[in-house]
């Protein structure tokens, strides 16, 4: 189609350029004064026309967290409140963007050029700030998603090489952080002959390339990769696997690389080796709690798939269940229970995963008060049953501890002035299955009056299947993020913890592994 429109007004390529010069010039002032306006703008122009200002704005948020200042301050030294409210704002303005953006007024042939190209640099700046919230995971799957709508784009690419050396460097498998210095030194090296890329970014990214040594370059990263292909079984279990690749939901780090590879199809994550007391005797408590996390992890993710793929008939197990018909077009099988139970045990997880933490740390927390909100704080209770804990956990000093904290952000806290989308949908679902009703629904028959976030009047929550399944997807995401956090958090508590050893000898302890042919 020839006659492409542009459906953002002339106002927002001038908005972009005065953020730009301003950005170029590190015009913090400029910066500023552009930010106030433009958000004044925006508060009393709401059309989906607006998307871009809110991307400018967004990016610009970011221009200051990165030279080290905030709209409220002049001081390059930030506080921790300043520069996570800087970042709050930022994700907020990117994610009103992404809202915007998906409007059906938007969703024309005639825009989609101009749209798409909003969406590149959307994501790929979206993707920035969630690195630099520590989030790994979260920031390589918009990092995937630019790549998938232009695999030339150049400022993707080196932000993703970029993303790759910091994600190394938290990993502990020597044989996974190979692999991850290969595809991050391929991307930096691909991103700089891209038109794309501006100068200074390139510079950037030439500087990334030059950390490695010329010996290494030559004899590995110059080389073609050799990963070796392998089975994945017969064709349920290929099926599944190759599910599980294409959503990238094992717990593995490479399986957060764009590449589907059959050697990335295995929960390969553990935590890394541990020091203890000589005298204790047996393993360390923690890789036994580890061992449950990950296999209730894996037993939901298979839950989950179950339910997408939909059976050609009822199961045995549904048959002669004598059921009311009350022409509402409900979903009752057991296919759609084990995605309830999915989506309830990886909420869980979040729980389970924080008594790790308060034990691991010795924060102090009692026992019935432990939960992934709690760890965060130095404090609980109200009035007399008030106690003060010896919270040990320092975001600002284990970046992996930084992602989860920001994880728990995505549940507790709003981001600017809109509700957070967690919060909204995934929380309310969690407490609607686990103490009310919830009724799923065929979404081609189906038609909701209420709001998702609501309990209809016949005391029922009611959602869709689509729905149900995206939530679930969604939870799963996070999930396995936050258990990949946790093994990357304990691995940079246990290197402080060597760097502080006193000069006593340790010994190794070699613990075997756990054989499938028991898994029965």
């Amino acid at each position: 189609m020839e006659n492409f429109v542009n459906p953002f007004p002339k106002l927002c390529e001038d908005y972009a350029q005065r953020f730009d010069a301003a950005s170029d010039n590190r015009d913090i002032q400029a910066i500023k004064k552009l930010l106030i306006e433009t958000e004044n703008f925006l508060k009393n122009h709401s059309d989906v026309k607006y998307a871009p200002l809110y991307y400018c704005v967004g990016t610009s948020y970011g221009n200051l967290r990165t030279y080290g200042y905030s709209v409220k301050s002049d001081n390059t030294e930030l506080s921790t409140e300043e520069k996570d409210l800087s970042l709050e704002r930022e994700l907020f303005c990117f994610r009103r963007c992404f809202e915007l953006l998906e409007d059906s007024e938007l969703i024309k042939e005639e825009y989609e050029p101009y749209v798409l190209g909003l969406k590149l640099q959307l994501y790929t700046n979206y993707a920035n700030a969630l690195e630099a919230c520590g989030r790994k995971a979260a920031a390589m799957k918009f990092y995937r998603k630019v790549l998938e709508m232009n695999s030339k784009f150049g400022m993707a690419e080196g932000n993703i090489g970029r993303a790759l050396q910091h994600y190394s460097a938290l990993v502990h498998d020597s044989g996974h952080v190979a692999y991850l210095h290969h595809f991050a030194y391929n991307y930096l090296k691909d991103s700089l002959s891209k038109p794309d890329v501006h100068e200074s970014a390139k510079r950037y990214f030439k500087w990334c390339m030059n950390t490695y040594t010329h010996e290494i370059i030559e004899t590995f990263l110059e080389k073609k990769l050799e990963i070796a292909e392998y089975s994945l079984g017969e064709k349920t279990e290929e099926t599944y696997r190759r599910w599980c690749l294409r959503h990238h939901l094992f717990l593995n780090p490479l399986n957060d690389l764009p590449q589907e590879l059959s050697c990335f199809a295995t929960d390969s994550l553990h935590l890394p080796d541990m020091i203890t007391p000589i005298e204790q005797i047996e393993p360390p408590m923690y890789f036994a709690m580890f061992n449950q996390l990950k296999q209730e992890y894996v037993y939901a993710r298979y839950l989950c798939y179950e339910a997408f793929c939909e059976r050609e008939e009822p199961h045995f197990a549904d048959k002669e269940t004598h059921l009311i018909n009350l022409y509402d077009y409900p979903q009752y099988s057991i296919r759609i229970e084990g995605l309830k139970t999915a989506f309830r045990q990886l909420y869980s997880i979040f729980d389970k995963a924080a008594f790790f933490v308060n034990d691991y740390w010795d924060i102090g927390i009692h026992e019935r008060d432990i939960n992934y909100r709690t760890i965060w704080l130095s404090g609980y209770g109200v009035g007399k049953k008030h106690y003060e804990y010896k919270n040990k956990l320092m975001p600002d000093e284990n970046i992996a501890l930084k992602s989860m904290f920001w994880i728990h952000n995505e549940f507790n806290k709003r981001f600017g002035d809109a509700d957070n989308p967690y919060a909204k949908n995934i929380q309310v679902l969690r407490n609607a299955l686990e103490h009310k009703f919830v009724k799923v629904h065929n979404g081609i028959l189906y038609d909701g009056k209420q709001g998702e976030t609501e309990i209809g009047i016949d005391s029922f929550y009611h959602i869709t299947e689509d729905k149900l399944l995206q939530y679930t997807l969604e939870l799963l995401e996070i999930v396995r993020e936050w258990l990949i956090d946790l093994t990357m958090a304990v691995h940079i508590e246990e290197m402080k913890r060597r760097d502080g050893e006193t000069e006593e000898k340790s010994y190794p302890v070699f613990l075997m592994e756990f054989d499938d042919e028991w898994k029965v």
